[in-house]
Formats: structure tokens, sequence, C-alpha cells
């Protein structure tokens, strides 16, 4: 599992998470140590899918829309792992929620490629 990069979408972008995920010997891109900071969700994804890069977001509407529109496209990515708020807040994901959801998720073995993971599904 420690050949997993994963990009943050700006709005998980913290040295808390980061620190978290490389601790798991998984390789962190952040937009802002890669010039990226304030592209559009559209252009984040492409950066991405040009570096074989899977994407961290809470932003999941937009990127699950843009994951569809790529689908029909034909397009591919390299994953998106999306998670949602919660109603109640207190049941929001921690960092430590979200890094431990990825451990779930990918010994799953389920390939993440072109993929919409919703990760609140596999705390």
């Amino acid at each position: 599992m420690s050949e997993f990069t994963v990009y943050l979408d700006e709005c998980l972008d913290s040295d808390k998470l980061i620190a978290l995920l490389q601790r798991e010997g998984w390789t962190v891109i952040s937009p802002r140590n890669v010039g990226t900071l304030g592209l559009s969700d559209a252009d984040h994804l492409e950066f991405c899918a040009q570096h074989g890069y899977s994407l961290l977001t809470a932003d999941p509407d937009d990127f699950l829309a843009l994951h569809r529109q790529w689908q029909a496209q034909g397009r591919k990515h390299a994953g998106i792992l999306a998670v949602y708020a919660e109603r109640d807040l207190s049941k929001n994901m921690s960092d430590h929620d979200i890094v431990r959801a990825i451990k779930n998720f990918l010994a799953s073995g389920i390939p993440i490629a072109n993929q919409f993971v919703v990760l609140n599904h596999w705390r």
C-alpha cells in the first residue's frame, strides 16, 4: 500500500493531514507545494490525471459532477476520494478518520482508478 500517491484538494490541504498520510508511507502532494493553489476543481482533477495522483477532497458534489462528466467523455483519472460533511457535526470525519478510511479502502483491494469513493463508508 505504500505506493499510493494522494493529491489534497485545497479544502483538505493541512500540515496535520499531510503528516498523518505520510506516516502511512504514502506520497502526499499539496497544492501549496506544486503551484496549483487557486486552480479550479476541473484543473485540479486534470493535474491529478496527468500525474497519476488520486485526489482527496471534502468538496464531493463538485468532484462527483466532474467524475460523471469524465466518465461520459471516456476520460480516465486515478480516483477521487471524497469526504462528505455529516448533518450531525459530531460525526464529521477527523483527519485520523480520513486516514483510517483510506487504509480500509486500499486494503479491500478494490481498484481506485476511475472511481469516486465515498470515504465516509470506509470508516
